[in-house]
């Protein structure tokens, strides 16, 4: 069983995932660390765009592939949880959906005795 917890928001537009990138650079400026720079290295095959921040003084460089949709955009795509059941999408799964193959289910009915609660 897989659960899709909703969306991934790939592509957009390269002026938004400049916006975007521009608020993690900002994180990191903010951690103190002033002398790292954002430098774009184009677009990746999944349709997003690719960051590298480099650090000046150490040239230690790492990456970021993000997508160029705002926040708001990003709201509209997502959608509720799915449930992945036996390899496909179903919002009805079945009790023999968890049973290996050979074996059989059975659902019993009973009363419950009647207590005296005296």
């Amino acid at each position: 069983m897989i659960i899709n917890a909703g969306s991934e928001n790939t592509g957009g537009t390269l002026a938004q995932a400049y916006i975007n990138a521009n608020k993690w650079l900002q994180n990191i400026h903010d951690e103190g660390f002033l002398e790292v720079v954002m430098e774009y290295h184009g677009r990746l095959s999944d349709g997003n765009y690719l960051f590298h921040f480099v650090h000046n003084i150490t040239k230690q460089v790492s990456t970021l592939g993000i997508h160029g949709f705002t926040d708001e955009e990003c709201n509209n795509f997502t959608f509720q949880p799915r449930v992945y059941w036996n390899y496909s999408s179903t919002g009805q799964p079945k009790a023999e959906d968890w049973l290996d193959e050979g074996f059989k289910y059975r659902i019993e009915y009973y009363k419950s005795k009647k207590t005296n609660k005296n």
